[in-house]
């Protein structure tokens, strides 16, 4: 817990409560959230709760269940909504917004070379998709589910920031891990008692199989499926080209991501397969709260610098 204590400050955050069907359900971002607050609230009659309301719910349910992803395919997720959520040009609850009509900024980004000769949203969606490479070049519109044509600028960003990044200070709250987000507010480790977990790769069929279980064998819901294979949400390509992505970044994003390939049983990508023997998870006996315990064997280490 003390690793990864800047992970547990916010607990579960956000719930989702169904009274109705006795039915709690815990929002993790980047894992499925938008489809499974959509599917609670929409078809299970729920309300969101946050904060000591919501743990106070997810301890009394009877029945919990959460959406987990794959740590690599969330990974890249969570740094793309990170990335403009967190730059320089996004002005709605960023503390690393620079203001053009006051350059006193007290709060500086820890990864400033990330957003280096981009002053605006347009400057990087040029990078992504470059006018040139537009049907129409003053056309904007194509580029939000166009695969990224960036020339290997915003990978190597990329690259860099994995490499300095130390995994224990996450700076926006989509780079917290999973398991974190699974545990009480105590920040000791303690397990809420879920009792469904699901990935989000099956999760259109697994949530059929939610409805039917807790609505009756007649529920039918109305998929609201948006473009990008969703059923509710955002589902946009990678806005780095995830083919220049090094392996070497690949293997230490599986270092960072550690503790929910141990604890969530994911198994290792095969671009982690050559660091497996480093890369494995241990089990001990806790005897403070007479329980096994799951840990990762190593841990982040401090940032690392290694930019090009």
């Amino acid at each position: 817990p003390q690793i990864y204590k800047n992970h547990l400050k916010g607990g579960i955050g956000l719930l989702s409560y169904s009274k109705k069907y006795n039915l709690a359900y815990i929002l993790i971002a980047k894992s499925g959230s938008s489809t499974g607050r959509y599917m609670m609230k929409t078809e299970f009659d729920a309300v969101e709760l946050r904060g000591r309301n919501a743990l106070k719910e997810a301890m009394n349910a009877d029945n919990i269940i959460a959406f987990v992803r794959e740590p690599l395919s969330r990974f890249y997720s969570q740094y793309d909504e990170a990335y403009v959520r967190t730059a320089p040009w996004q002005n709605t609850q960023n503390p690393y917004y620079i203001d053009p009509n006051n350059p006193q900024q007290t709060t500086v980004h820890p990864f400033p070379f990330l957003y280096e000769n981009l002053r605006s949203y347009q400057d990087y969606e040029n990078v992504f998709c470059p006018p040139s490479t537009r049907r129409n070049p003053n056309n904007r519109r194509e580029c939000v589910f166009r695969q990224s044509k960036e020339d290997g600028t915003l990978a190597k960003r990329l690259d860099r920031f994995v490499q300095e990044y130390d995994g224990r200070n996450p700076y926006d709250v989509h780079l917290i891990l999973q398991v974190p987000k699974l545990l009480s507010k105590k920040s000791d480790g303690t397990l809420i008692n879920i009792t469904e977990l699901y990935n989000t790769t099956n999760a259109e069929h697994d949530w059929k199989l939610i409805a039917k279980k807790y609505i009756g064998q007649h529920a039918e819901f109305t998929k609201n499926k948006k473009k990008g294979g969703v059923i509710e949400g955002r589902s946009y390509p990678r806005r780095f080209d995830k083919s220049l992505v090094s392996k070497e970044t690949e293997r230490r994003i599986c270092l960072l991501a550690l503790l929910d390939y141990c604890c969530l049983n994911f198994p290792l990508p095969s671009s982690c397969e050559e660091e497996a023997k480093e890369l494995t998870c241990t089990m001990d006996y806790d005897d403070e709260r007479g329980a096994v315990r799951v840990q990762p064997s190593v841990f982040p280490d401090v940032a690392r610098v290694n930019a090009s």
